[in-house]
């Protein structure tokens, strides 16, 4: 197979030269040549060359940035840079940058080809009168990374391991000998799923497996890990693949991320969640229990009051000896009647009785006939014909919930229409609010969504009784609001 070569120098001697000792080679062919930045690039692009022997010294483009724009224009090519220095700090840099190769001028003779088959391999080519230089710094540089990985190692608090291919701890730091509680030569050679608990083990394999297979990279979970006393400890663990040249080869990282103190706060925050959601429901319930309260006293009370004055102003009216009082008093009765369905309306909006004596779906429709007879929205209410006893606390709740609501997409939405379906299943209640207002900008889960806290407090109670609210919205699409609660709490 025959190698393309670019000839990249100012000079045209020098590329005369080279030329004439490539093309002695069986297997080589120069397809082109330039004497400075631009037309090299432009030939990398015109030409797809497999070598470019590039002189550092190049006119418009010279040394690092050349290798890194050719790189950028030609990831494949092989650059074999050409130069007069030799020093050990050029040298390094040129290489960092990527170059294949690093061949002095005066060396290009009797190194050339040797050069070319060494970055065919691929390998990287270093003339010989700087090998042994820029293996030195290479050395120098490995032991300070060497250092500085020691001093991580050791000295970081999240507990590190090396485990070969088949998961056993080949080296551990002070940090993981301390959070298992057991000492380096109890931890070297130990199968690393020793430490995790039963539940959690053959996952854990099963992961590992498919790491050292070469499925993938790298993996995180969060697990429990035994310590040598019995207590167990919480970590997240991170598993990341360190090649070898085989599959046998092959040996993993793992870190341990003492997470105790998070996941005790975690607990803390779902105590505190649950006990705010009891808080939530029970300030609806106490609500609901006042407006009951005062409702039973309108009624009981003040609307009692009013009818039986009403009857009595007639009895007046009818005995009245004089008839110019007639008027006044029919005006006066006219008064009093207004005061009693006034009275009667309040009663209703305040605590409807339909939902205690005829149930949710009856205090639904009510509330439906009357949204759509106060505010002329067509609402519709759909439902099953399945029998739906509940609990009076989740009765309450979903039926203030969905009032809510309604009377969201009454103020916002400008809808014109509104669907309310109920249906039963698998011992639920889902009941579903439709309209077509003017919609929202996202979708999602609305206790964690962006619709704000009116849904954000919904989510919680329904949360509390083990329900769950989900809105689907778009703007000018509208939106659904979707309410499953257990008919049983």
């Amino acid at each position: 197979m025959t190698t393309r070569i670019l000839l990249a120098d100012e000079y045209q001697i020098v590329r005369q030269g080279l030329r004439a000792l490539l093309e002695k080679e069986t297997g080589l062919e120069v397809v082109g040549e330039a004497a400075s930045g631009p037309a090299v690039m432009r030939q990398v692009q015109d030409l797809a060359p497999d070598i470019v022997l590039l002189d550092l010294a190049l006119p418009e483009l010279q040394g690092v940035e050349a290798i890194r724009q050719i790189l950028a224009a030609s990831p494949h090519v092989k650059i074999i840079a050409l130069s007069i220095y030799a020093d050990r700090r050029f040298v390094v840099n040129i290489l960092k940058a990527g170059a294949s190769g690093y061949l002095l001028k005066d060396c290009a003779c009797e190194e050339l080809t040797k050069a070319i088959r060494t970055v065919r391999e691929p390998k990287t080519f270093i003339s010989t009168g700087l090998s042994d230089i820029v293996a030195q710094d290479y050395i120098e540089a490995l032991r300070d990374s060497e250092a500085r990985f020691r001093t991580i190692f050791e000295e970081t608090t999240m507990g590190i391991a090396l485990v070969d291919k088949d998961g056993r701890i080949v080296e551990c730091n002070r940090a993981l000998q301390q959070l298992l509680g057991y000492s380096l030569t109890e931890l070297v050679n130990q199968v690393f799923t020793v430490f995790v608990s039963p539940d959690d083990a053959s996952r854990c394999k099963a992961l590992f497996r498919e790491l050292v297979q070469g499925k993938q990279d790298s993996y995180q979970v969060e697990k429990k890990f035994i310590r040598q006393d019995g207590r167990s400890a919480w970590g997240r663990l991170s598993v990341s693949l360190i090649r070898g040249v085989k599959v046998g080869d092959h040996r993993a990282l793992c870190m341990i991320e003492d997470i105790a103190a998070q996941k005790q706060a975690e607990k803390e925050i779902r105590t505190y969640q649950a006990q705010l959601r009891s808080v939530a429901s029970e300030l609806s319930l106490t609500e609901e229990r006042e407006r009951r309260r005062l409702a039973t006293d309108l009624h009981d009370h003040v609307g009692q009051i009013l009818a039986l004055a009403q009857i009595k102003l007639g009895a007046i009216r009818e005995s009245a000896p004089s008839t110019h009082l007639i008027e006044p008093m029919d005006e006066v009765r006219r008064l009093i009647e207004q005061t009693i369905q006034y009275t009667r309306s309040l009663t209703f909006e305040l605590s409807p009785p339909i939902l205690y004596d005829l149930g949710f779906e009856a205090a639904v429709e009510w509330l439906a006939e009357l949204i759509q007879e106060q505010h002329g929205i067509t609402v519709k209410v759909q439902k099953d014909r399945s029998a739906r006893p509940m609990d009076d606390e989740i009765r309450v709740i979903l039926f203030q919930t969905v009032r809510e609501l309604l009377a969201n997409v009454v103020k916002h939405a400008s809808a014109k229409h509104i669907m309310v379906f109920m249906a039963r299943e698998d011992g639920a209640l889902q009941v579903k609010i439709e309209d077509d207002g003017l919609g929202m900008g996202s979708s999602g889960d609305a206790a964690n969504g962006p619709f704000g806290f009116g849904f954000f407090s919904i989510g919680e109670r329904l949360k509390y009784l083990g329900g769950h609210l989900e809105v689907v919205s778009e703007p000018g699409w509208g939106t659904r609001v979707t309410l499953k609660v257990p008919l049983k709490y």
